[in-house]
């Protein structure tokens, strides 16, 4: 049965019969949306709208259902960028574009593109759809609050979430880049569904991609939407051709065809440009192309994965991925991924630019469920926060854009993931947990050895940061310093005895065991152990200063640290 054929007196029945009861508080012809659009006079905070796909595919019309309960029916969830790509010369323009009262500082929607999103939310099997921009009462600061509340929960038990890259005025091809992947919301947007499709311009048809990622060889489907004009993809396969930057597409006629054509060489920049130029040969481009040149891109790959070994694993990356992304206000960093690890904060609770306090409640929540500190080396290459550092420093937030960070010398730079990693369980280091106070001071067990700065003399490499590789004696540290390992007799007999110690003495500092870390894919080689650089500020409290990174070869040794009680935070106050 095609979508235009299914009859709206069916649908409302279909709801009547397992949903709770609804009611119509808009509908208009797509034609007239020249201006912007009072959809909520008739809304009341605090209830669950969603839009009628049918009506507007067959018929062209804007029509907004609105539940006193959540709705027990097949709809799909959109993630789109609040400000997107602007058209350009040759792309395919709405017939119609229209703003929403409360929201006219976004892109204004284009009807063309709203109508394609509605067509793949059915070719999926979705009836209606989610959309912020549509269903939530933009005027009312009770219904936002409300609604933030309930994002994840809108995401989770979404059918499909279709995602449009270039935000909701034009429909961008896949050798554009967008945003997406830099705004906060659409993380959860698209881990917290069961299926995401990738909503983009395309000409050629439905065929076959193939692209080759670390030596191995993926295959996925390009599924027609609108005929010549646009298609969708699965978010696995899209951020996989992404994270390399080009594919290959068979159509699938080709074999028809008495002289089948070779497949069409295709460039991606739909969440990224590689800051250099993938290394591929015109004769086969494939071959040499299969370098992973986004590492942001091909974690969330692992942020989105079903079968992950461990609860860390998929935790460690969401972070990841989130410390990439920014958005127009500093709490909603918080807010839009705090679904993903079950908590539920209140927005009321804070402050609209406290994005440390409800960072600090998102962490203490976590804790207190029992789970791990999965924050913890989040990107080991970027500077603490000085009031909270066990997290690094928090990029700035924009309503367009990337996410950046202030340099102690006043300039901004571009936060970047430089490499792709996971903690691996293998049974030795069990995950960091314990508890966090209100000032962000955690307080955990872990494994660790006392260090202290090495002689001016000792000269260590970043590209060898140890003297050995499976016993060092001296470690070199992210932040450029070099300490030497003291012997464990010593620790015990003088060092660790506080009372004994000089006023004049240096602060003491540990190596703190955090675990072993594959690359994404599973690369084991290398500098895999990792460990924190913690340096006492007062009494038995301390601050994260680096980290050091130590070869696989160490792990014997690393077993033989002794577990020992840290409180870290500071040393800036909250």
């Amino acid at each position: 049965m095609s979508h235009s054929s299914i009859s709206l007196t069916a649908i409302e029945a279909d709801i009547r019969a397992q949903a709770p009861a609804f009611k119509e508080i808009y509908k208009i012809p797509c034609s007239q949306c020249d201006k912007p659009l009072d959809m909520m006079s008739r809304a009341t905070p605090e209830r669950y709208r969603l839009m009628d796909c049918t009506e507007a595919v067959s018929h062209r019309t804007l029509r907004i259902l609105e539940f006193t309960a959540f709705p027990r029916v097949l709809y799909a969830a959109l993630s789109y960028v609040w400000r997107g790509n602007k058209p350009t010369a040759g792309c395919r323009r709405s017939t119609h574009e229209f703003s929403v009262l409360g929201a006219e500082d976004a892109d204004p929607i284009g009807v063309n593109v709203l109508i394609d999103v509605c067509t793949a939310a059915l070719a999926c099997g979705a009836l209606y759809l989610w959309v912020v921009r549509l269903c939530i009462m933009q005027t009312d600061k009770q219904d936002k609050l409300w609604q933030i509340r309930e994002m994840y929960r809108v995401y989770t038990f979404a059918t499909v979430c279709v995602v449009a890259p270039g935000g909701l005025r034009v429909l961008v091809p896949l050798s554009e880049e967008t945003q997406w992947i830099h705004r906060g919301w659409t993380l959860q947007e698209v881990v917290a569904p069961p299926a995401v499709a990738v909503l983009f311009a395309w000409t050629h048809g439905a065929g076959k991609m193939h692209m080759r990622i670390q030596g191995e060889n993926k295959y996925g489907k390009i599924e027609v939407v609108a005929s010549g004009q646009s298609a969708m993809m699965g978010l696995e396969a899209v951020v996989g051709i992404c994270a390399v930057g080009q594919f290959e597409f068979t159509p699938d006629n080709n074999g028809a065809h008495s002289n089948p054509q070779s497949p069409l060489h295709v460039e991606v920049a739909l969440f990224g440009k590689p800051l250099s130029e993938p290394n591929a040969s015109q004769d086969s481009p494939l071959i040499h192309a299969d370098e992973i040149h986004l590492p942001n891109v091909a974690v969330l790959t692992f942020a989105t994965a079903r079968n992950l070994d461990t609860e860390e694993m998929r935790d460690y990356c969401i972070w990841q991925c989130a410390l990439v992304r920014t958005s127009s206000r500093p709490l909603d960093m918080v807010f839009s991924i705090m679904g993903l690890f079950g908590a539920v904060l209140d927005p009321a609770d804070f402050a609209a630019d406290d994005r440390l306090g409800a960072t600090i409640a998102l962490a203490r929540e976590i804790l207190r469920q029992g789970r791990s500190a999965s924050w913890l080396g989040l990107a080991v290459t970027l500077p603490p926060c000085p009031c909270l550092p066990t997290f690094p420093v928090f990029p700035k937030t924009s309503v367009a854009g990337q996410a950046m960070y202030n340099l102690p010398n006043g300039e901004s730079r571009t936060v970047r993931l430089e490499e792709a990693v996971y903690p691996n369980d293998i049974g030795l280091y069990p995950p960091l947990k314990g508890s966090m106070d209100e000032n962000g001071y955690h307080s955990f067990n872990a494994l660790a050895i006392l260090v202290a700065i090495a002689p001016d003399a000792t000269i260590l490499s970043s590209a060898a940061p140890y003297d050995d590789m499976t016993h060092p004696t001296q470690l070199r540290a992210l932040d450029g310093s070099t300490w030497r390992v003291v012997n464990a007799n010593i620790v015990i007999d003088t060092l660790d005895v506080r009372d004994s110690m000089p006023p004049h003495r240096e602060p003491r500092s540990y190596a703190v065991l955090l675990g072993f870390y594959n690359g994404i894919p599973a690369i084991t080689t290398g500098n895999n152990l990792r460990a924190m650089l913690l340096t006492e500020h007062e009494k038995d409290l301390y601050h994260l200063r680096s980290y050091f990174l130590l070869s696989g070869e160490a792990l014997r040794w690393t077993s033989t640290w002794k577990e020992r009680g840290f409180c870290v935070g500071g040393p800036e106050m909250v």
